[in-house]
């Protein structure tokens, strides 16, 4: 009885040491927006979510502190954010120190529309997109942490009862288990 009592527990640490080492690097998430105007007048937005590598440096040319970006997903002037891209000499790094999150070299993406953005600041608190022909033009950009999500009670309750089923289940295979060998 001992022994099955023994496995099981080396099963199950073996299956929490599995778990635990097979965790997915950590990543931070940032949700950002901008809007403003091409030279003509006609609006320019964009909005969505940034992913970092989680790994801060400290900039050697401003001191700011940085994230690389990892991943983007969203829209840009109603086309799907297809991915990052390499534009017009983009470094595609989150700054979460300074007046900005984006530098010079800027945000590099590209859109389902075929169109290669890139989104970067001019000084310290002004951005630009360039994005070629009506897609350029000053903005207001923002960046902050996003939320995130918190299951509901009622996702709580199933989890809560899905647990007690196991354990009920648990606790009756021990006893016909036992009443068999009795």
């Amino acid at each position: 009885m001992r022994s099955i009592f023994t496995k099981r527990m080396g099963l199950i640490g073996a299956a929490a040491i599995a778990m635990i080492a097979s965790t997915p690097a950590s990543a931070a998430v940032f949700d950002f927006n901008f809007s403003g105007t091409n030279f003509f007048g006609q609006a320019l937005t964009g909005t969505g979510t940034l992913t970092t590598n989680d790994v801060s440096q400290v900039s050697s040319l401003n001191g700011y502190t940085f994230q690389t970006i990892t991943g983007i997903t969203g829209t840009f002037q109603g086309s799907q954010i297809t991915g990052l891209a390499n534009v017009t000499g983009s470094n595609n790094l989150f700054y979460l120190t300074g007046p900005f999150f984006v530098d010079g070299n800027g945000l590099g993406f590209s859109t389902a529309a075929g169109a290669a953005v890139n989104l970067f600041v001019t000084n310290d608190t002004s951005y630009r997109v360039n994005a070629g022909g009506l897609n350029t033009g000053l903005v207001t950009a923002s960046a902050s942490a996003a939320t995130p999500a918190v299951p509901e009670p009622a996702t709580w309750a199933m989890m809560l009862l899905g647990f007690g089923a196991i354990g009920v289940s648990v606790r009756r295979k021990r006893r016909v288990s036992l009443l068999q060998v009795a």
